[in-house]
């Protein structure tokens, strides 16, 4: 059987082009850092556009997974009691293969050993419950009659022509730790490398949204606060911005986590607090994921050279009701968790954070705003 290794010399190569080949090569062009996620990601305005609600119609093909790679079709064999005993499953299938005169080729190495007594069936079924339970894929090339081994696979997700779906779904493979994404804009595509585990993490995802209908968003500022005088108050900001329209206030580990109405304009309790504080930004962005999911925003991806890029803020937020929203909110930084918040809310309200101590500079603190605006999916007819 033959091993082939074309991959591992295919990557030597293309990291000697990109370094140039030699030590010292030149720095990295600003063109190595293009991301056409960042400037929508990092824009309030886009997603403050949105409605509370927003309803979005989904085709027949969105949410599906499938194999990128053209693969024919195995001839048409039956196999009639195959049994080996602590094979590696490329030898094994080496074996299968042989009367049919198919060359197997592996392309990750070596594989676990397995067994198997008086196995009887089609050959495309055999094969494909072998490499299942390998945790391998295969991809069969008809005309040269070869089969290629691997650990992953390249797979397609199609999604509805919405770019917040696209980013809601980014969010929430790579809080599913998948990684390898190639988004296509332009084709409502996401392409990823997958091993058959996350494969199946994908495709329960995908499930997930299509069963639930919802996906989150939620678009977050951040600021720093430092008191303009002596007697800087609190109190006197909810006094002018008015406590009737303060629905909420929870205690946290430090700070407290506002929850007011629907401000129209949006800015009016930033103009308030800046009666008795100095507000200076430090960032602002959208997250988006499926309702139940947890989102993470981290302040450095969308703030320039702050020294509060470290921190992030991670939410989780259930949809019981478009009245009752259960979240929680939590502040971290490198240095471990600041402070987190419990709070049961409507999906039209705004979270407010107050006083929670700036890891990185003692005479500020941080505030906070989070809206949370609810994507509904509808199946089209």
């Amino acid at each position: 059987m033959k091993k082939l290794n074309r991959y591992s010399w295919i990557a030597i190569v293309t990291a000697g082009l990109l370094t140039g080949g030699v030590a010292g090569a030149a720095p990295q062009k600003t063109a190595d850092f293009i991301n056409v996620e960042t400037p929508f990601r990092c824009s309030v305005q886009k997603a403050g556009d949105m409605d509370v609600l927003t309803t979005v119609a989904i085709g027949a093909d969105d949410f599906q997974l499938t194999r990128f790679d053209p693969m024919d079709v195995l001839p048409r064999y039956e196999v009639n009691g195959l049994s080996f005993k602590k094979q590696p499953i490329d030898e094994a299938l080496q074996q299968l293969l042989e009367e049919a005169d198919i060359t197997v080729y592996s392309e990750d190495g070596f594989y676990p050993t397995m067994d198997a007594d008086q196995v009887y069936g089609e050959l495309t079924d055999v094969v494909n419950g072998l490499t299942e339970a390998g945790d391998i894929f295969y991809r069969y090339d008809a005309r040269q009659k070869e089969m290629y081994l691997s650990r992953r696979e390249r797979f397609e997700l199609k999604l509805p022509d919405n770019r917040m779906i696209m980013l809601a779904m980014l969010d929430a493979l790579r809080g599913a730790d998948i990684d390898n994404l190639q988004p296509d804009w332009k084709a409502n595509t996401i392409l990823m490398s997958l091993t058959r585990s996350e494969k199946e993490t994908v495709e329960k995802l995908a499930s997930f949204i299509l069963q639930d209908g919802y996906l989150l968003l939620a678009d977050t500022q951040v600021f720093t606060t430092k008191p303009r005088g002596e007697k800087a108050d609190w109190q006197k900001v909810a006094n002018r911005f008015g406590t009737r329209r303060i629905y909420q206030a929870n205690n946290g580990l430090y700070g407290q986590l506002l929850t007011v109405g629907n401000q129209v304009p949006r800015q009016t309790l930033l103009r308030t607090v800046g009666s008795e504080f100095d507000l200076t930004p430090v960032t602002q962005g959208v997250a988006i994921v499926p309702n139940g999911w947890k989102m993470r925003f981290n302040v450095g991806r969308c703030a320039v050279k702050s020294p509060l890029a470290s921190l992030s803020v991670l939410l989780n937020a259930r949809v019981l009701s478009p009245e009752k929203v259960v979240t929680k909110l939590t502040l971290d930084s490198r240095m471990g968790e600041i402070s987190s918040f419990d709070t049961v809310t409507a999906i039209d309200d705004e979270l407010i954070v107050i006083g929670v101590p700036s890891p990185v500079e003692s005479s500020e603190d941080l505030m906070m705003t989070v809206k949370l605006r609810l994507i509904r999916l509808i199946k089209e007819k």
